[in-house]
């Protein structure tokens, strides 16, 4: 029998977990890309205190759409589910890095970042599988 795994697991990972980890990572990415192109911004423009929650709203919202499209665009299939696994992913590594690094309290802000972050993964998920062209992977 050797060392090989069963022929599941492999074909779980290839399925469901790969594609998720990817589509978050590539979520993750975007939204620190934007994040710093918002930080540049605010250093070289006069941006009022109130303005930089939405932008940070809108950063993980643009992050979680990417994630969702790319996840979804791996498996091909269940654009929906896929893009729900790799915004719901994303939030938990986004709480979990935040819990970490700084004072966080759950407030009315953080249930906005959670709507957002599922709706635009579902999203980009929904048209990741509908999309045009072929897939990669």
């Amino acid at each position: 029998m050797g060392n090989n795994p069963p022929k599941g697991d492999l074909s779980l990972a290839r399925k469901w977990i790969l594609p998720v980890l990817f589509g978050t990572a590539i979520g993750l990415l975007g939204t620190t890309i934007i994040l710093t192109g918002f930080a540049l911004l605010l250093t070289l423009q006069d941006i009022p205190q109130g303005a930089i929650l939405p932008l940070a709203i809108g950063a993980v919202g643009i992050g979680t759409f990417l994630g969702g499209y790319v996840c979804a665009r791996i498996a091909g299939k269940k654009g929906l589910v896929y893009g729900f696994l790799s915004g719901l992913l994303y939030y938990l590594i986004l709480t979990a890095l935040s819990l970490a690094i700084m004072h966080f309290s759950l407030d009315a802000s953080q249930a906005v970042k959670f709507g957002i972050a599922l709706a635009a993964s579902c999203v980009g998920g929904i048209i990741g599988v509908n999309g045009k062209g072929k897939r990669r992977a």
